[in-house]
């Protein structure tokens, strides 16, 4: 047939015939892996543009929340702190001064009284204004703490975040409150911390789709804008967004979104269609020039045919020596095997999207090593790792370097009263109540059971590591674990050991900094809990001691 055919053609050599049919065969060949390619690469493109902004909605969610519940909780301390001081204004403007400086994001810190009026603000000790009926005012008097929506402010007429916690006093009346100003640029720089992709961007809606954060190249003032595009609209009714749609910009873009803050803000990313696709459309341009340069070169080609099989055979083979030697992030590039036969196509793809999961399970592995499930803060082993090289780095610069030994008291009874699941629960508090009292510089380590272990650079165990001790000490006790109606009073005993150039105890320095300060842990234990003790100066052994022989 193939015969009869090629006469009708003109097809009279065997050349001629084998150049046309081996062409003919080529074109097709490259037609359908270009189509083929092309499909595959653009499912995947979309199932891989759809996670990483999943992926950046989530790890924006995270932090947003978790940004609001450190302030949260800073003001709650500093209300606590408060609670036998709310007659002297000028104490509490320092407390607030120091606030600010320490944390540097809020714009003022104001202290309200129980009628609603701004007694001091951290500008200064007396201060006017009535907030009596703002919101987070009526939720204090109700003894919530409360974080609002984004609010103008009386006075600037800008916009800002109020975190609020309620004062107490000694017979545990409402007294006032005290109450963080943030201003909503802050929350952009917290937005731009994350970046993803080439053209991602992400940006903080309310519920009635306003601005909260404006997206670069956006004019206009926070809530002066509102987002018209349908995945604010299908946010609200819980819908899942549409696979491409118009932005707010008018660009077609596809995109994600999370809600934060307790369903009250909506975080959203998205990616232009276009820049996700840019790769693709090269890729298929390239293909097409590589299918007519085989076609003109059809006769040479057909003694290279195998070289399309063993290339990719090489690859493979190369990759999987990679990957048994430990380098996870070896991948086969897509040019080097676009015009191999489909099956093989596919095997190289599987390959890359093979070694690209196993080297995230790998990290993931790696994360798992030196983190605590439980409570997410450091584990023994990292803080055994790492923590000589911070010591290290500290003996170089001549600074001092403390070890903070924690260990709940009474812990057993806690378990042996409520259970285990509760114990863990109160872990998973005192790791938090932990986080809150040291700086970023520090390195915390759960070191078992209801053990911490705190390696503070810098500072010296009798003065910054006792002082950071009894911080922490009086952080436990002011605030107990609560659940319902369940309320677990805590204390802690801390011992605390310094760096010297001579070992006690082991073969490193921290060996020797950890048990020392063990052992003033046990002193604090045995003398009565509740306490930071420093390990005993050891005694100089006295020449006459020597036994002779």
């Amino acid at each position: 047939m193939l015969d009869r055919l090629s006469c009708r053609l003109g097809l009279l050599t065997l050349k001629q015939r084998l150049r046309f049919w081996v062409g003919l065969i080529i074109v097709m060949l490259g037609a359908l892996i270009l189509i083929s390619t092309s499909l595959t690469e653009a499912r995947y493109k979309t199932r891989e543009t759809k996670q990483q902004l999943k992926d950046a909605i989530g790890l924006q969610s995270t932090f947003i929340n978790r940004w609001l519940e450190n302030h949260s909780t800073q003001i709650g301390v500093l209300s606590n702190l408060m609670s036998s001081r709310t007659g002297n204004k000028e104490e509490i403007q320092r407390m607030f001064k120091s606030l600010m400086s320490e944390e540097g994001e809020y714009t003022a810190v104001l202290y309200v009284d129980a009628q609603g009026k701004v007694v001091v603000d951290s500008q200064s000790p007396a201060s006017s204004g009535d907030v009596s009926d703002r919101d987070y005012f009526k939720e204090a008097r109700a003894g919530r703490s409360f974080i609002t929506d984004v609010l103008i402010s009386k006075n600037s007429s800008r916009p800002f975040v109020f975190i609020s916690s309620p004062i107490w006093d000694e017979n545990n009346g409402f007294n006032g409150l005290v109450c963080g100003v943030i201003h909503i640029g802050i929350l952009e720089k917290v937005m731009n911390q994350f970046d993803f992709g080439n053209a991602g961007e992400t940006y903080l809606l309310n519920r009635n789709g306003q601005f909260i954060t404006v997206p670069l190249g956006v004019e206009g003032s926070p809530l002066n804008l509102v987002n018209t595009s349908s995945i604010a609209k299908l946010a609200k009714e819980g819908a899942p967004p549409d696979d491409v749609y118009v932005n707010y910009a008018g660009d077609r873009v596809m995109g994600q979104y999370g809600w934060v803050k307790d369903n009250e803000w909506l975080v959203v990313a998205e990616m232009k269609h276009s820049d996700v696709f840019q790769a693709l459309y090269t890729d298929i341009l390239l293909m097409t020039i590589i299918v007519l340069i085989m076609l003109l070169l059809s006769f040479a080609l057909t003694f290279k045919f195998t070289e399309g099989i063993i290339r990719p055979i090489g690859l493979l083979l190369k990759g999987t020596s990679t990957l048994r030697e430990g380098d996870y992030g070896f991948r086969i590039p897509p040019d080097q095997f676009a015009s191999a036969p489909e099956e093989l196509q596919q095997l190289c793809e599987n390959f890359n999207l093979t070694g690209k999961k196993l080297k995230t399970t790998i990290q993931m592995l790696e994360m798992t090593a030196v983190v605590d499930q439980l409570t997410e803060v450091y584990n023994r082993r990292y803080i055994l790792t790492e923590g000589p090289r911070l010591l290290e780095t500290c003996i170089r610069a001549g600074q001092p370097c403390s070890v903070l030994m924690l260990d709940i008291d009474y812990f057993k009874k806690v378990n042996d009263t409520y259970g285990h699941l509760v114990g863990d629960r109160v872990i998973i508090h005192a790791a938090s109540l932990l986080m809150s009292c040291i700086r970023s510089s520090d390195m915390v380590s759960r070191y078992g059971g209801e053990e911490f272990l705190v390696l503070v650079p810098n500072a010296a165990a009798a003065a910054g590591g006792v002082e950071l001790g009894n911080r922490i000490r009086q952080t436990f006790m002011d605030q107990p674990y609560r659940e319902e109606d369940l309320e677990i009073p805590l204390t802690v005993s801390i011992g605390a050991a310094d760096y010297r150039t001579e070992y006690s105890y082991g073969t490193s320095t921290l060996e020797d900094m950890i048990s020392r300060a063990d052992q003033a842990l046990y002193k604090a234990k045995r003398m009565g809990r509740n306490r930071v003790e420093l390990p005993d100066t050891p005694k100089k052994p006295s020449p006459k001691s020597e036994v002779s022989l």
